[in-house]
C-alpha cells in the first residue's frame, strides 16, 4: 500500500509499505479520509521520538477485515478512528481517566497511523458512523471531541462567557460548541485575519487581532469583570499569559496548545492567578467513561443534526501523495491553511 512515512526530522516520503493485518481483536480500516493535526506538523518540523513512523489520527474510512475475536460483522461498517489505545486494565483507565493510562499507544505517534491507505487499529478504536456521512466529516469528529473535552474541564455551562485564543483547528471547534451550548458571549483571538473571519462565520460574536487589539482591554470593556472561561488553543506563550487577565475572578482557564518547550511565563502569572483565584485546567487528549467518551458521541450527534460544520473547516483536499511538498511548504511556513484532509486512493492504486 501507499503511505506518507515520516523518516526523520523534515523528512516525510509518500511510498510503498506493506499492508498491516489485523492482529487479536484487531480490524483494518481502508482509509478514505484523513486529515492533518497541529501535532503531525509538530512532529515533522521539530521531529520525533522514533522514526520511521506513519503519522495521521483523524481519519475514517471503511471497515474492511476483522482480525481473531474481533467481531465479523464490524466488516463493511463505516468508522472515525479513535486514536488514545489505553489498557482498559489499569486503575485509571477503570476510574474513566483513559488519557492518564501509564501503558497507553497511540495511532499515528506510537504506532503506525492513518497517513496511509490501510490502518490496524483495536476494534474498540472503531468508532462505527452512519454509512451516509461523508468521510472528511467523520474524521473531523476526533478534533471536535479536543474542543468539546476542554468546555468540560471548563465547567462550561450555558449563558456564560467565553474567549477562544486561537482560531486555528481546535479553536474554531470550541467556537462552534460554544454557540451550540450555548454561551451568552463568544470572543475569538487570533493573529491571522483569515481565521477570524472563520470564526466569526461559525458564531463568534467577537473577533479580536492581538496585533491591533488590547485584548485584555476590549474583554474588560465589554464584560467588565471578565470572561467565565479562557480557553488557549494557540501554543501561544502570549496568548497563554493573556488568559490569566481576561477571566473574570474565580473563572476558569484551560491550556489546550501545545506550548514551546523552551518557553516561560513570569511569576507574576502564578501571583495573578492566586489573586482573582481562578482555576486552571490542562487538557491532554478528550476521552471519558464509557468509553470512547460523550465527547464522541455528542460530536456524531452534533455533525448529523449540522450544529458543527465540518466543511467550514477544511481548506485544502488533497491526494496523500501531495503530502510530503504540503508538509515542507507548512515547515517553511509558506502555506497557510486550516484543516487538509488526504485522501489516500486519489491517483494512487489500490494496495
Amino acid at each position: 500500500m501507499k503511505a506518507a512515512v515520516l523518516e526523520g526530522r523534515g523528512a516525510l516520503a509518500y511510498r510503498d509499505v506493506p499492508t498491516p493485518e489485523p492482529g487479536p481483536a484487531e480490524v483494518l480500516l481502508r482509509v478514505r479520509a484523513s486529515s492533518v493535526c497541529g501535532s503531525d506538523i509538530h512532529r515533522f518540523v521539530r521531529g520525533h521520538r522514533t522514526y520511521p513512523i506513519i503519522l495521521g489520527h483523524e481519519a475514517a474510512g471503511v471497515i474492511t477485515a476483522a482480525g481473531p475475536g474481533a467481531d465479523p460483522s464490524l466488516v463493511g461498517r463505516h468508522a472515525a478512528l479513535v486514536p488514545l489505545v489505553p489498557d482498559h486494565a489499569c486503575l485509571e483507565c477503570l476510574a474513566g481517566r483513559f488519557s492518564a493510562c501509564r501503558s497507553y499507544s497511540f495511532i499515528g505517534s506510537r504506532r503506525a497511523g492513518a497517513f496511509a491507505q490501510y490502518v490496524a487499529l483495536p476494534a474498540a478504536n472503531a468508532f462505527i458512523v452512519p454509512d451516509d456521512l461523508p468521510f472528511e466529516a467523520a474524521a473531523l469528529i476526533e478534533p471536535s471531541t479536543v474542543a468539546r473535552h476542554m468546555l468540560d474541564l471548563g465547567s462550561f455551562t450555558a449563558g456564560q462567557s467565553a474567549i477562544v485564543f486561537g482560531a486555528g483547528s481546535i479553536g474554531l471547534m470550541l467556537v462552534q460548541w460554544l454557540r451550540i451550548l450555548g454561551a451568552s458571549l463568544i470572543v475569538a483571538s487570533d493573529v491571522v485575519e483569515a481565521n477570524l473571519d472563520a470564526a466569526r462565520a461559525l458564531g463568534a460574536h467577537v473577533t479580536l487581532n492581538p496585533t491591533r487589539d488590547d485584548v485584555p482591554a476590549e474583554v474588560r470593556r465589554r464584560t467588565g469583570a471578565g470572561v467565565d472561561l479562557a480557553l488557549e488553543a494557540a501554543g501561544s506563550p502570549a496568548a497563554l499569559a493573556q488568559t490569566i487577565e481576561v477571566a473574570r475572578p474565580r473563572g476558569s482557564v484551560v491550556l489546550g496548545g501545545n506550548q514551546p518547550a523552551d518557553a516561560s511565563l513570569p511569576m507574576s502569572f502564578v501571583e495573578n492567578l492566586m489573586r482573582r483565584e481562578l482555576r486552571l485546567s490542562g487538557c491532554f487528549m478528550s476521552y471519558s467513561a464509557p468509553w470512547p467518551g460523550h465527547e464522541w458521541t455528542d460530536g456524531l450527534a452534533a455533525v448529523l443534526d449540522g450544529g458543527l460544520d465540518m466543511a467550514a473547516m477544511i481548506s485544502h483536499r488533497a491526494p496523500l501523495g501531495d503530502a510530503p511538498a504540503i508538509f515542507e511548504a507548512i515547515g517553511e511556513h509558506r502555506f497557510a491553511h486550516r484543516k487538509i484532509v488526504f485522501d489516500p486512493f486519489a491517483g494512487a492504486a489500490d494496495a
